[in-house]
């Protein structure tokens, strides 16, 4: 078990997992149960028409999809180092200091935040109060996919309860208006799923141009990617060979490659020459943490740097 102990993240998580709750309650309470509730269903503990069931189930399906994904997202190891050592045969090997003298990997950086190196962390969310890493990344694109989808999906199921309502006054000016709860609960959720589509796509397009360019997002401030094939071939190294496996939020990335070069971009300054407030911002330890290895003594350094997070089955 994978959890990391940060007020910020912490709160920001439970804060999704409460809009998620809301939009539930909202669209069950005043679409479905408007619409659909009948006195004798089918189903006795599920009052509604065998179409609103269908209606139902596949909001609930699609709503715990995406809670499902933010908490493997949440809880799995982002992509923490298994081997401590460098092989014998690599080339200028760097270690981390802040990891007690642990092997860097080329595409490894170290969390502030987690206190330990992820291999291709693309960056710390606090909304999923962990780093994306390559063993999470499929979680958080699946969350953020989920997401977006259940906010298109609540937004059609309102837009179509306000269409069925006005088309059931025989006059609008002389219609009852609906309660106020009912409006104000309705406008909340809609301006909420309004908010999620932006954020959340925004959040995709920048994860689609990540897999397409084989780049993290750290790495595309320090203007380096890994070894370039074509999109499917670096969508395989996140989601898996098969594509059985894709839509569901289970870890299934390859066994990661740790001799994978961060190669430089075309006239881009080297890692030194980065903007330091950039890694501040991404909340990566800055190259100042790294060392050849050759030159740690024994034993690591920074042993002061203690890790906040607790796992089970991480060596």
């Amino acid at each position: 078990m994978w959890f990391i102990i940060d007020g910020l993240g912490i709160s920001l998580g439970l804060l999704t997992w409460a809009l998620l709750a809301f939009a539930d309650w909202v669209v069950v309470r005043y679409v479905l149960v408007t619409w659909f509730w009948i006195a004798q269903p089918r189903i006795e503990w599920l009052p509604f028409t065998d179409f609103g069931v269908v209606v139902f189930a596949t909001y609930q399906v699609l709503l715990g999809l995406s809670w499902f994904s933010h908490l493997q997202a949440m809880t799995t190891d982002p992509g923490t180092i298994k081997q401590s050592t460098a092989p014998t045969d690599l080339p200028n090997p760097r270690c981390c200091k802040l990891c007690q003298g642990r092997w860097k990997p080329p595409r490894a950086h170290h969390c502030k935040t987690c206190h330990v190196c992820i291999f291709r962390m693309d960056h710390h969310c606090p909304w999923i109060n962990n780093c994306v890493g390559l063993a999470n990344q499929k979680l958080f694109i699946l969350f953020l996919g989920y997401t977006a989808l259940a906010a298109i999906v609540t937004l059609i199921l309102l837009a179509l309860s306000s269409m069925c309502w006005l088309g059931t006054q025989k006059s609008w000016s002389d219609a009852a208006p609906p309660g106020s709860m009912a409006l104000i609960c309705s406008g909340v959720v809609a301006i909420e799923c309004l908010a999620a589509i932006l954020f959340v796509g925004d959040f995709a397009k920048e994860q689609m141009e990540s897999i397409q360019m084989n780049s993290t997002l750290v790495e595309t401030y320090q203007r380096t990617h890994g070894v370039r094939t074509d999109f499917w071939g670096h969508w395989r190294t996140i989601f898996g060979n098969s594509w059985c496996v894709w839509p569901w939020p289970f870890a299934t990335a390859p066994p990661p490659d740790y001799l994978e070069p961060a190669i430089q971009d075309d006239d881009a300054p080297s890692y030194g020459d980065a903007d330091m407030d950039d890694g501040d911002s991404l909340g990566i330890a800055g190259e100042e943490s790294e060392a050849p290895i050759s030159d740690v003594p024994a034993g690591g350094q920074g042993a002061t740097a203690r890790p906040r997070q607790r796992r089970d089955n991480v060596d």
